[in-house]
């Protein structure tokens, strides 16, 4: 068995034995930020009764959807620590997203979309796909990316008073559910996330992991290579903030292929279940694409 399909098992296994620890938990932490909304459970959702079936918790009180706590993470390169409360729904959407020709590799234009659901208050299920891709090879391509399962675990908050960050752990499986052209195989991926607030509404985000170098658009032998993400996001107003991002290798979920990126952008709150966000970034490695830069939206049931 090569290494490739030994890391797809070790993913498997990871899965399985994190899995029970979280769904018999006795007492989940929950997860309320200051001003969080509070309903009562007669409100509540076809996701939060699918939950409650799935994992009974009588003393669970439900949660209304909101799109910002804990916010959409496809709107920047690293994924935040925190999960969806227990029986919330994400559809998160990128209908443009479009990185440049380069020497390695042609422009490229995806779709991504990511399905998030809170399994408890501490474990998320999610799944991803890059969508519709077009690569403007000669001849152009077209076809249908990959279908990667994932799986988000919430560990602790953030301590104020020790100044630690919050952590998470996310794990994915890219799988071969998509066109042939764009098949690498079942590649795993490993990523610890952080997050930590600062002074003057800002926050600063970041995540650091291990991934197959076959995921997403890379096809480059059967090896693995860190991948760190990072973004600053400040405040301006309850509804609208402004980021700084880079990465090295790739963001959390398979995007974009390797490259090393730096850039910006902003997200705004349409309302308390919808969020819309923009981002342009330059690329700093030679022969890589030159630039990336997308436009997409949120929704929370």
């Amino acid at each position: 068995m090569n290494t490739r399909n030994n890391i797809a098992t070790l993913t498997m296994v990871v899965l399985s034995l994190i899995m029970p620890t979280y769904l018999v938990a006795q007492e989940p932490s929950i997860k309320e930020k200051e001003g969080e909304r509070k309903s009562s459970n007669e409100d509540a959702t076809f996701f939060y009764n699918l939950s409650q079936f799935l994992i009974p918790e009588p003393t669970k009180n439900f949660t209304p959807p909101s799109i910002n706590n804990p916010g959409p993470d496809t709107a920047n390169f690293p994924n935040s620590p925190y999960t969806l409360p227990k029986g919330m729904f994400y559809l998160e959407t990128t209908p443009f997203n479009l990185a440049g020709n380069s020497a390695s590799n042609s422009r490229t234009f995806t779709t991504p979309s990511l399905l998030r659901y809170g399994l408890t208050d501490d474990v998320e299920l999610r799944l991803f796909t890059n969508g519709l891709t077009i690569q403007n090879d000669n001849p152009t391509q077209t076809g249908f990316s990959p279908i990667v399962f994932d799986i988000k675990i919430h560990f602790w908050d953030e301590n104020k008073d020790l100044f630690l960050p919050a952590v998470g752990l996310e794990v994915l499986l890219q799988t071969t559910f998509g066109s042939k052209f764009l098949n690498t195989g079942i590649q795993p991926s490993f990523s610890l996330l952080f997050s930590k607030e600062l002074i003057w509404d800002t926050l600063l985000e970041s995540s650091v992991g291990l991934q197959s170098t076959d995921i997403g658009f890379n096809s480059v032998g059967d090896s693995y290579e860190l991948n760190v993400q990072g973004a600053l996001t400040k405040k301006i107003s309850e509804r609208f903030a402004i980021f700084a991002q880079t990465f090295y290798n790739g963001s959390v979920d398979p995007r974009f292929a390797n490259n090393i990126v730096a850039g910006g952008g902003a997200i705004y709150s349409l309302t308390e279940t919808v969020s819309l966000w923009g981002s342009y970034n330059a690329g700093l490695v030679k022969g890589q694409p030159p630039y990336l830069t997308y436009l997409g939206m949120a929704f929370a049931f």
